[in-house]
């Protein structure tokens, strides 16, 4: 689908680390850091969590998203500008990212 190895050889534009919230499988949201590069339309977002690195590859279109999450092919949504849920597509597994100000139902 998305597989990294396919997109390394393309020049990429990366984003500067940025503070957001992250939530695993519905747990509470907590700090996190996220990093975007973007390589021919496809976004490549690592997100650093507790000292560990969650990762989606894929593309946006409109508000869905569709890619790979970990590795596992995924879906999302994005609820709002700045608020995204994933899940693979045999879900069993959720994450959501979100920018401190664009938590769903705070804005």
């Amino acid at each position: 689908m998305f597989a990294p190895a396919l997109l390394a050889a393309a020049p990429a534009t990366a984003q500067a680390p940025a503070a957001a919230r992250c939530v695993e499988d519905e747990k509470p949201p907590v700090a996190c850091r996220m990093q975007v590069t973007t390589r021919k339309g496809v976004r490549d977002l690592r997100f650093d969590v507790g000292g560990r690195q969650i990762r989606f590859v894929g593309r946006a279109q409109g508000r869905w998203w569709s890619g790979t999450l970990d590795g596992k092919p995924a879906m999302g949504f994005e609820r709002n500008r700045g608020h995204v849920v994933f899940s693979t597509t045999d879900l069993t597994r959720t994450f959501a990212w979100f920018y401190p100000a664009s938590e769903h139902g705070t804005y």
